[in-house]
């Protein structure tokens, strides 16, 4: 088990354990994935989330719903395998519908968990927080939500993290951290305003 420290605090996998996947798999798998989703009109590289949750999904068999804030306590969202149903939160699909980058990534979070199939990989019985981040759900589902809403060619064309956040319709702190991990993967060289997120910092 890998042990990371946060602000003094040690940290483990906070999902659960299901197949191990690399960065290299899960970019492939969203590369491949990324195709066959919609992107919002007048736009090059922001995924259409609207039309995800409303028209994709429910066209692979998937129905949607939404539930009142109190109903869900602290969870943005969650789908139900055996249902077909993915289920958001109330006050998180009027985030999506303005177009805020909680309520489009939380979307792409779902869409991510059903494409890893992690309802199918899931080690049942396996002791929460004993396993390796690779092998973690939560991680694998924000990786491979990073790497549908932010691609290496969005990357390549971003003049700053602002910039990438902007044309992708993501969170300055997510285009940040997608940023470090593409350098860090040597997928992206840094360079005028992107080298002060290089690996050296």
């Amino acid at each position: 088990m890998t042990m990371l420290m946060k602000n003094g605090v040690f940290c483990t996998p906070s999902g659960l354990k299901v197949k191990g996947q690399s960065y290299a798999k899960l970019e492939a798998a969203a590369n491949t994935l990324r195709s066959k989703l919609p992107v919002a009109v007048g736009e090059q590289f922001k995924l259409d989330c609207i039309s995800i949750f409303e028209v994709t999904l429910p066209s692979a068999g998937y129905a949607y719903r939404t539930v009142e804030v109190d109903a869900v306590d602290e969870c943005a969202a969650f789908t139900i395998p055996e249902e077909r149903v993915v289920v958001l939160r109330e006050d998180v699909y009027e985030k999506l519908h303005a177009g805020q980058a909680f309520g489009r990534s939380t979307v792409i979070h779902e869409l991510s968990h059903l494409a890893l199939q992690h309802h199918v990989t899931l080690y049942r019985g396996a002791v929460p927080g004993q396993h390796e981040f690779f092998e973690d759900s939560e991680w694998q589902a924000k990786a491979l939500t990073a790497a549908l809403m932010m691609s290496l060619e969005a990357a390549k064309a971003a003049s700053s993290p602002q910039n990438l956040a902007e044309i992708c319709g993501t969170s300055v702190e997510s285009a940040t951290y997608r940023i470090k991990t593409l350098v860090k993967l040597k997928l992206l060289t840094p360079s005028h305003s992107l080298w002060e997120y290089g690996p050296q910092q």
